[in-house]
């Protein structure tokens, strides 16, 4: 899958207007611009892990399609989500209290492009494969 491997920054669009609008504090937010992330995406039978690294900030997932599992966001708050797949590309649904956070990733040519929306903003961040 075209998805699998190791992702580095490349670029972020809309970034720090998608931060304020989920609440990032402004602490955090100044980590997530003087760090550039990188994401580990690996897969083991119908087990996903995807693993988010900014600065010191971990955010580590596994799950399986289709299934119902709980993570907890950058920022510490528990989530509510589910992955599925739509062709090739992998759609995260994250759900804190009333609040959806939708984040879908592909691949085209060798970027991996991340898009995350949150009511009327949306961010994309681009990685390259390492």
């Amino acid at each position: 899958m075209a998805l699998v491997g190791t992702w580095k920054y490349l670029s972020a669009e809309k970034l720090e207007e998608y931060m304020q609008a989920t609440g990032v504090p402004e602490n955090l937010r100044e980590v997530a611009r003087k760090n550039q992330p990188t994401m580990e995406i690996s897969q083991n039978g119908d087990s996903w892990t995807i693993k988010t690294i900014v600065g010191d900030k971990i955010k580590d997932s596994t799950f399986t399609i289709g299934q119902k599992f709980q993570s907890t966001s950058l920022i510490g708050q528990p989530l509510k989500c589910v992955v599925t797949m739509d062709g090739d590309k992998m759609v995260e649904s994250q759900k804190e209290g009333g609040n959806e956070v939708i984040v879908t990733r592909s691949v085209s040519g060798d970027e991996l492009v991340s898009t995350m929306s949150f009511g009327s903003v949306t961010a994309t961040v681009r990685f390259k494969k390492a």
